[in-house]
């Protein structure tokens, strides 16, 4: 503990960790930052004599938290935490258990799901006392257990950030991300002490709400914290008959405090249309958002199922949407055909490109740390990010016009290019989005020019590519891919993408090309295996 209060910066150290308690009133402890703002200057600058020497890295995590707890329990606010290292010490401490012998097994399940319940006790303490963390976390080669500590996180609607290879060499990548993901979160639009509720008309009945935990029925959900850049599903039944031609409605009522202490009310309001007609339903169907709503129900449902059923359970709600389809409106269509509604012509590419993303696809190169991250990141995220997190965009370098770039800018879509090694030319350069991350591909083919005007080397030969920076330069093509990454940040300002360049052969290459979800891989189908492998699912259905 420090203390700002009148007499100086003073620390104060509680050396017992079975049994916390605070050294002074909580209030003498909190002080507004407008009256201890050198004091708290001060101690940023300390921080790094005092802990730089230390030998020691076990941490008491877990101590510290529950210590906050304590600290604002009577105020409520806004907690962010820095962590580095797997919480070894006190309550609430966790031990190695990411083993990769367990992926693909019932056990990848309980390493994706916290370590135990008191993470989830503590979790529910926040809530209660409308406390909302945002989780900071930085890792090398470390496991930090980010599947129980998300938690405290996805609960009170905080966000999680996540640094991987968080290196000495790699500082001018990861604290430029810092600074502006910390700046974000700080200065965007804030509501505390939040309680939503929906409400709908005859007729319909509220399913779930799919936040950082599912939430059943019709309730009130306590919000700790919402931000600007937060999202939440909810999904709904028809469990009464509907008048056709009426507009049975959907009401979201949101009550929050905001950063100068006022309580505000927001509502919004959908009117919908009742038709009897199902292709009506399928016409009008919203692809991006039945995406969004997939993954976020895939996610929730880690506790009980494992990444296989996962996989299965998207692809069996995909089968079912498009026989659905066949049965009721195309039954007249010939049986060797596959037929999709316009609307959903898209679905199985998403559906396959959904269980090959890093989320949720098989193997061990993704680490149960990253998912967990994944996992955060998805049960908040908006539909603007999950498209291209889902279906990454892939844009041709040497081939871009400013009239691709103003597209981007203007409506969010471009012309990418499909996501297949065989689209790739080999003197060609590619930047690939996939709303986390950006990932400059250069061919072994690509010229000297486009080489100087994008990295300022003239080959790529025998150089470590992860040492490379994509800067602005004083040419079209530098001006143009710059405006072009601009153009896609501003689409997430949540977070900061940063840019991996990377060639064929190169150790993070992998990466990449699973990404390239249209391809076969070695546990998944290509994306023409796929549709024939929905075609003969539906086609036993009628069987």
């Amino acid at each position: 503990y420090s203390s700002m209060a009148g007499e100086g910066l003073r620390q104060f150290v509680v050396s017992d960790l079975s049994e916390l308690t605070l050294p002074q009133p909580a209030e003498a402890l909190l002080r507004p930052l407008s009256e201890s703002l050198s004091d708290f200057n001060e101690l940023i600058q300390l921080l790094p004599t005092l802990f730089g020497s230390t030998k020691r890295v076990d941490a008491a995590f877990g101590a510290a938290l529950q210590a906050c707890h304590l600290l604002m329990a009577n105020t409520g606010g806004r907690l962010l935490v820095f962590n580095h290292s797997l919480p070894g010490m006190g309550p609430m401490k966790l031990t190695h258990r990411d083993d990769v012998k367990q992926y693909g097994t019932e056990k990848e399940r309980v390493v994706l799901s916290p370590a135990d319940a008191s993470w989830t006790t503590l979790a529910n303490q926040l809530s209660a006392a409308h406390i909302c963390v945002s989780s900071f976390h930085f890792t090398t080669v470390n496991y930090v257990d980010l599947a129980s500590q998300s938690l405290l996180a996805r609960q009170t609607g905080g966000q999680l950030y996540y640094y991987p290879n968080c290196l000495p060499e790699q500082h001018d990548l990861w604290a430029p991300k810092l600074q502006a993901e910390l700046a974000r979160n700080l200065m965007r639009t804030f509501g505390y002490e939040g309680v939503m509720r929906f409400r709908c008309s005859k007729g319909l009945h509220i399913d779930q709400y799919l936040t950082g935990t599912t939430k059943l029925g019709d309730v009130d959900v306590d919000v700790p914290g919402i931000d600007a850049d937060s999202a939440f599903a909810v999904t709904f039944k028809h469990d009464d008959k509907l008048e056709e031609n009426s507009t049975p409605c959907v009401q979201c009522a949101l009550l929050y405090t905001t950063a100068m202490g006022e309580r505000r009310i927001r509502v919004l309001t959908l009117g919908l249309q009742a038709v009897s007609p199902l292709s009506s339903v399928y016409r009008y169907a919203d692809l991006d958002a039945l995406i969004n709503v997939l993954m976020r129900k895939a996610v929730l449902s880690i506790s009980k199922n494992t990444l296989q059923q996962m996989r299965d359970d998207i692809t069996n709600t995909c089968i079912n949407t498009l026989y659905s389809y066949r049965r009721t409106c195309a039954s007249n269509s010939s049986a060797g055909q596959l037929i999709l509604p316009e609307s959903l012509k898209l679905l199985p590419l998403y559906v396959l490109a959904l269980t090959k993303s890093n989320l949720m696809r098989a193997g061990t190169e993704v680490r149960a740390d990253e998912r967990s991250a994944l996992m955060a990141q998805a049960c908040r995220m908006p539909i603007v990010s999950s498209v291209a997190f889902v279906y990454p965009r892939l844009f041709a370098l040497h081939t871009l016009t400013d009239e691709h770039v103003e597209m981007v800018h203007s409506t969010g879509g471009a012309v990418s290019v499909p996501l297949s090694i065989e689209k790739l030319e080999p003197d060609g350069a590619y930047l690939l989005d996939d709303s986390v991350a950006l990932y400059l591909w250069i061919g072994r083919g690509v010229q000297p020019p486009l080489l100087q005007s994008l990295l300022q080397v003239s080959s790529i030969d025998g150089i470590d590519c992860s040492r490379l920076r994509v800067v602005p330069l004083e040419n079209q093509i530098s001006a143009r891919v710059h405006s072009l990454m601009n153009a896609v940040r501003s689409q997430r300002p949540h977070l900061l993408q940063t840019v991996r360049v990377l060639t064929p052969r190169d150790s993070f290459e992998g990466r990449f090309l699973s990404m390239l979800i249209e391809d076969r891989a070695q546990a998944s189908m290509s994306y023409v295996e796929f549709l024939c492998h929905i075609h003969r699912q539906i086609q036993s259905k009628f069987a």
